[in-house]
């Protein structure tokens, strides 16, 4: 990923910037709590974060295309299996839509091989360089959303503590994650009380629907913020403090260790035959 910032920075921005957006729209694109009933031996959820997260650094890596779009295949599998495939696919619609705007983007604009599509001329090595980005987004979009699908919120946190993830970082993410529903629903409050005052009619120009969008955006963040010291001073009177939490952990079984090394033999062994056997 780091050859991005030398080579084209610009992709590398696109494609970040994709991830956090669909790991964030993939997560509460749906309010509807996902249970997953397993019929085989649960892999610790450690072990899952970390196969994930090496699998997407893995998949950012990949030169050729036929790896990334093979994980986004077995994603798929791994959703039908587990009877979520439906939700899946409703949350890989977001990260689709912006891995098919990279591609067109580079279709456009990168290339020397000039080849002309009706009016619109497009590029040779924009389309493969394209693909390659598409299927990478693509793959590393749908790791995101089945381990967001067969993993609770309080499992995930908890195996980044084990990770000795900096606490600060992991009580932002909950407070983020406990609120960012508020935050939307105020959000349609505020917009329901604009609809009731005339706002956002069908007669209304853009410049006026722009207005009204404005409007809402202010009393949002202005309500955010309060909400945010308000709830700040119920914790600090509740004897709240950083690094105030308590952590124990369990060992890993050795049907788990046995399970990650495997996993991670595979991740390996995926870069090799990337690298060396496609070359």
């Amino acid at each position: 990923m780091l050859e991005w910032v030398a080579r084209d920075p610009l992709n590398g921005i696109i494609i970040t910037i994709t991830f956090f957006i669909s790991l964030i729209a993939g997560r509460y694109l749906n309010e509807k709590k996902i249970l997953v009933n397993y019929t085989g031996k649960k892999i610790d959820p450690r072990i899952k974060l970390m196969v994930a997260f090496f699998l997407i650094i893995a998949a950012t890596l990949m030169k050729h295309w036929y790896i990334p779009l093979a994980i986004a295949v077995f994603s798929i599998i791994i959703a039908t299996r587990l009877k979520i495939l439906k939700t899946f696919g409703k949350k890989i619609i977001f990260p689709l839509c912006l891995a098919l705007f990279i591609l067109a983007l580079q279709s456009f604009t990168y290339g020397v091989t000039r080849i002309d599509l009706w009016v619109f001329p497009v590029y040779r090595e924009g389309i493969e360089y394209g693909f390659l980005i598409f299927f990478r987004v693509l793959a590393s979009a749908a790791i995101i959303v089945v381990l967001m699908l067969t993993i609770s919120e309080n499992e995930m946190l908890e195996s980044m503590r084990w990770f000795r993830v900096p606490g600060t970082m992991l009580e932002i993410s909950s407070f983020m994650a406990r609120y960012i529903r508020s935050f939307s629903h105020e959000g349609r409050k505020l917009k329901l009380a604009q609809e009731s005052r005339c706002g956002f009619s069908g007669i209304s120009g853009f410049s006026k629907r722009m207005h009204d969008t404005a409007s809402i955006c202010g009393l949002l963040i202005t309500r955010a913020i309060t909400r945010s010291d308000e709830v700040y001073m119920a914790m600090i009177s509740r004897a709240w403090k950083p690094g105030s939490y308590s952590f124990s952990s369990t060992p890993l079984h050795t049907y788990d260790k046995i399970s990650g090394f495997f996993l991670f033999s595979v991740i390996i062994g995926l870069l090799f035959m990337d690298r060396i056997l496609w070359s």
